[in-house]
């Protein structure tokens, strides 16, 4: 299990820990905490992506999408990157920075967008000057940055995991297709909006810290001396860090 230590310093204020592949680790200021999403991202993401999809990622989307097949890519490997930037479509209603999703995964055509939350709540439509509420603008810069041709449009999941036991309303809200659509900055010629909204509007999903955790306890049996130690950690890892969300869990 890595482990990122807090540095007390009032220079490091606001700072995020470093990527868990990051090598340059003296450029990367890092300030965490017991209550840091960004930490929990890290240490728990860091470990998995060296872990077979099969393990995790699979029951991972078929408990986020009840229901769904997707065979398709099972057996495939997966790129999985942090704090992927993505720039905001010109033109939308509010002027809006970049936005940073917690996990970007690509596997084979799907490509599936995380965004964690611990002990925090969604980014609602204002926050901090960031415009539009935090779901539908990370679906509309997925679809600004990541579709080049809505003929040949990759099959893009945004998946929402939380803390808590019950889903956020705004992701209901956006799996109408029309309020979906209503959101989508539409400033490009011969795109078929109306497509990737659909699209959009049925691949989203949610599930809890405490589903994966569920996950990885009824892993395969057949695992390997070492991914079975990972797997023993993060079990652990994540079973204290749950202890900490008030009353969600007992």
């Amino acid at each position: 299990m890595s482990i990122h230590y807090q540095l007390n310093s009032k220079f490091n204020a606001g700072k995020r820990p470093c990527p868990p592949d990051s090598l340059r680790v003296r450029k990367c200021n890092m300030v965490v905490n017991e209550a840091s999403e960004d930490l929990l991202t890290s240490d728990v993401f860091g470990l998995l992506k060296y872990l077979d999809p099969l393990i995790w990622l699979m029951p991972l989307l078929k408990c986020a999408f009840k229901g769904r097949d997707f065979s398709d890519i099972e057996g495939m490997d997966a790129k999985i990157d942090f704090w992927r930037k993505f720039r905001a479509p010109p033109g939308t209603s509010r002027r809006e920075s970049t936005s940073e999703i917690d996990i970007v995964i690509e596997i084979g055509s799907f490509l599936i967008l995380i965004e964690c939350k611990y002990l925090s709540h969604l980014q609602p439509e204002g926050a901090r000057g960031k415009g539009r509420d935090q779901i539908i603008r990370y679906l509309d810069v997925a679809a600004f940055n990541c579709v080049k041709d809505t003929d040949e449009m990759p099959e893009i999941y945004l998946i929402l995991l939380t803390d808590t036991k019950t889903e956020p309303p705004t992701l209901i809200r956006y799996r109408n297709h029309d309020q979906l659509a209503a959101g989508l900055t539409r400033k490009r010629p011969f795109f078929d909006y109306e497509k990737i909204s659909r699209m959009l509007a049925r691949n989203i999903g949610w599930v809890t810290w405490a589903d994966l955790l569920n996950i990885l306890k009824h892993r395969q049996s057949d695992l390997g001396q070492i991914e079975d130690k990972i797997v023993e950690d993060l079990i652990q890892y994540l079973t204290h860090k749950l202890s900490k969300v008030k009353g969600q869990y007992e």
